[in-house]
């Protein structure tokens, strides 16, 4: 799982974003006990308005990581502001019905 973390970090820093998501969720989805690839899906996740992606991360990181109360505070906040960012997301609007000839 820490080869999955580390892999993640150096594609991030390549800016090939996707392959250090694939490599961060595998380290979480091996039940990583360590802060860093949940802190930078959060980050990543949050930037691009993912919050379904931002509550299953955090939520996630309750469950897994062993760290200090207010870390666990960290994830527990991150986690609310995704469900209040979900729910203001604003709707799609219907696409018109286009007139045929």
């Amino acid at each position: 799982m820490v080869k999955h973390y580390l892999k993640g970090q150096n594609l991030e820093q390549l800016g090939r974003i996707d392959d250090a998501i694939s490599q961060y969720e595998m380290a979480v989805a091996g039940r990583f006990d360590s802060t860093g690839p949940y802190e930078r899906l959060i980050s990543l996740y949050a930037g691009l308005a993912r919050h379904k992606d931002v509550m299953r991360i955090a939520d996630a990181a309750l469950n897994n990581v062993r760290t200090y109360s207010e870390k666990k505070h960290w994830y527990a906040t991150m986690h609310k502001e995704a469900e209040k960012r979900l729910g203001a997301s604003p709707r799609p609007l219907p696409r018109p019905a286009t007139e045929q000839s």
